[in-house]
Order: C-alpha cells, then structure tokens, then sequence
C-alpha cells in the first residue's frame, strides 16, 4: 500500500506484464512430444511459424496466446516428458488464450479446455481430408469451476471476449472433456449463451476427451489400413 497525495491509504496497482519463457534453439522435443499425442506436423509447424507455439530452454512446449494486435499476452507451458507439469507464465492474460482464429467469415467458434485438444480436433479435420483453416478453434486454458448452482456461474473470460471482439460468431460448439467438470461446463455455458447464441454441445464420442479420441481415431485407421492391405 502506499498514501495518494490528500495522504489516503491506496492499494497498489498491480502492472502485469506476460513474461514470455525463452526459446530453445530448435523446436525438435515440441515435434516429437505433440506428434506422438497423434498431431499433425502440418498442424504442428503452421502454428511454430506463427509463433503460437515453440519450445522454452527447459523442453516445454509453450502455448502463446495473442490480442487484436497482435501481441502477446498469455503463454501456457506444458511438460514434453512423462511429468504432468503444466504452469502459466507470470503476467498471462486468460482473456487472450491460445486459439486458431483462421476464418473472420466463419459464423461459428469452436470450444476447447485445452491447447491440446484443440490442436487434436484441427487434426481430425485434417484427417477427414478437410481444410482445418476454415474454422475458428479457441481453448480456455483449462475447465473453468461453474458456481454450485449453474444458473450463476460466469461465461469464461476467453469466450466472453473473444465473442465482445468477434460479433459475427453465432454458433458455439463445445468440444468438452467427458467428465464431471466438462459436463458441468458445457450445461453452464448453455444455460448463459442459448438466449444469444446456437450452442451446441459436442463432446467427443469416445475417450476422456478429444486427444484422447483423436488416438484412438488413428489406431483405429491403421487398424483398418493393416485390413485392406492384406
């Protein structure tokens, strides 16, 4: 705390700024961690060359998330190795999360709790043999908690603003883990938008969630692959 001019007692004003984790010489441990959860490379290098993905000095992936200018405001990091270390940089903005906007003149958005199951779901379009570029992909940097009583928990702080800066959206798709909070989440979200907006609950049809899926997608493609060869 510190004392205004008239000698009143002020709280200090926090200035935060994201503090970007520096990069690795090479993204190499980034390829290979996100190709073997079933990525696409071509998923995978579009989003390094645009610098919405990279690897820090300690092998982590990170996430970067940007603003309508284009600056960076917030940045995931995420463990290549079998650790479940998952950290947030010190000055990340969750208004501003990792997301593929590619489509202004796509109506619809798309809702993931995390960077990897978004990039999980551009793979299965990517695997259907459709043009992922053509939709509009967003995570919320995890599951947000819904309030005991759904009717008053808050729209996530991504999707509020991502919906103030993107009046053109109409649709919502929710691509949300099958669990409890991901159930929970995705009626929440309902019960808040369905006066505005089309949302649509679209959890994944298998698995715990789309990652999970999306794995289980492609063995099941070479299994098929293995079939027809014989």
């Amino acid at each position: 705390e510190k004392r205004s001019s008239n000698n009143i007692l002020v709280k200090n004003e926090r200035i935060t700024k994201l503090i970007l984790p520096l990069k690795a010489l090479n993204n190499n441990k980034v390829i290979d961690y996100l190709m073997s959860r079933g990525i696409s490379k071509n998923v995978i290098c579009y989003c390094i060359n645009n610098n919405s993905i990279y690897q820090d000095l300690r092998n982590n992936v990170v996430f970067v998330g940007y603003d309508n200018e284009n600056k960076a405001k917030y940045a995931g990091l995420r463990a290549t190795n079998s650790s479940r270390f998952m950290y947030e940089a010190e000055g990340s903005d969750k208004n501003y999360s990792f997301k593929l906007t590619l489509n202004n003149n796509s109506n619809s958005i798309h809702l993931f709790e995390s960077a990897i199951d978004l990039l999980s779901y551009a793979t299965l379009i990517e695997l259907k043999n459709e043009d992922w570029k053509k939709y509009n992909l967003l995570s919320l940097a995890g599951i947000y908690k819904t309030a005991r009583d759904i009717k008053e928990s808050k729209t996530p702080k991504t999707l509020s603003n991502f919906l103030l800066n993107n009046p053109n959206i109409k649709k919502i798709y929710l691509h949300f883990d099958n669990d409890n909070a991901g159930i929970l989440a995705s009626k929440a979200i309902q019960y808040s938008l369905s006066d505005s907006y089309e949302v649509i609950n679209s959890p994944p049809k298998n698995g715990k969630d789309v990652n999970d899926f999306l794995c289980n997608y492609i063995k099941q493609l070479n299994k098929n692959n293995i079939l027809n060869a014989r």
